[in-house]
């Protein structure tokens, strides 16, 4: 948690005797759960970023002569249907997967935290009119508008704008279902942080209201973004995997996790190792997003054992 200066109570030296609570990054690296989830996501970002130089094979070029072939020295995960080299798609699929859950969370922590931020400082007819629009949004189930609005604009865009806008198209849709749960989160932090002493004590001395939200209502809101962000990624990575296997993700020559799971599925009889890998390395990947998450409410929390 941060605190301002005007904060005296929370400023008192401690009893002599009694310990300070361990800081930020003791607490996450001290729980064996916090550090292994980190040390995996970390080594998955270091995979997509620096696996295509240290692995220079272009995942497009096919290798007439090794076709759904098993695992060897020159493809350690062998190829697929085509002669793709797994390993290379599966460098390239981990970019694309991690690309679009990032530009989720983006959207999400700009429109959802600062719809939360305002709704829950302000209240009145702002925090109803921003409460009812995300209960509409809410009302929808699950990923169906993201699947709506894929369908529905994904071949157009595709056609104008190319792959990369059909990339920030799908993270676009995925977050249309994210933001609203991203400001219910902060505007139910921003309710309780607005009655506290140090934001009482600067509305007194008179500072403005955009400077009560940049330096102390912000500061102390940013743990609970960041932990909501973290175990969001899990449903980006999955919503992605969805609308690919639904052909309405990422399209080809580009490829995703979830793409790689549907193209090698009717293989599955005669290769299960091209579905297995791209499925443990989600599976993975979901898993770590999860416990890192958990792991950083913990941290974030400093009265939390």
């Amino acid at each position: 948690m941060i605190y301002t200066a005007t904060d005296p109570p929370d400023l008192a030296l401690p009893p002599d005797g009694e310990r300070r609570a361990p800081g930020f990054w003791r607490r996450l690296l001290g729980s064996r759960v916090g550090f292994v989830s980190l040390l995996v996501v970390a080594l998955v970002v270091l995979a997509a970023l620096v696996g295509p130089l240290l692995y220079p094979i272009n995942p497009a070029h096919t290798d007439f002569g090794h076709i759904n072939a098993p695992p060897s020295l020159a493809h350690p995960l062998g190829t697929d249907r085509l002669g793709h080299d797994t390993l290379a798609r599966l460098l390239e699929a981990l970019r694309v997967s991690l690309l679009v859950a990032a530009v989720v969370e983006l959207i999400n922590i700009v429109v959802g935290g600062t719809l939360g931020l305002l709704a829950g400082y302000f209240g009145g007819w702002v925090d109803m009119l921003i409460s009812r629009v995300a209960d509409m949004v809410f009302a929808f189930p699950g990923l169906l508008l993201a699947i709506l609005v894929a369908a529905i604009f994904g071949q157009w865009v595709t056609e104008n704008y190319g792959s990369t806008a059909r990339l920030v198209l799908v993270a676009a849709s995925i977050s249309l279902v994210g933001w609203p749960l991203m400001a219910r989160y902060v505007r139910g932090q921003t309710l309780s942080l607005r009655e506290r002493d140090f934001v009482l004590a600067a509305r007194t001395i008179g500072q403005s209201e955009r400077g009560i939200l940049r330096l102390h209502i912000l500061p102390n809101v940013a743990g609970l973004v960041i932990t909501a962000a973290t175990l969001d990624v899990v449903n980006a990575i999955v919503g992605e995997a969805t609308l690919s296997l639904l052909g309405l993700g990422i399209q080809s020559p580009a490829t995703s996790i979830g793409k790689m799971i549907v193209e090698a599925t009717p293989l599955l009889a005669q290769n299960s190792f091209l579905v297995f890998v791209p499925a443990a390395t989600l599976t993975l990947l979901v898993l770590a997003f999860s416990f890192l998450g958990d792991g950083l409410r913990q941290a974030f929390d400093p009265t939390g054992r």
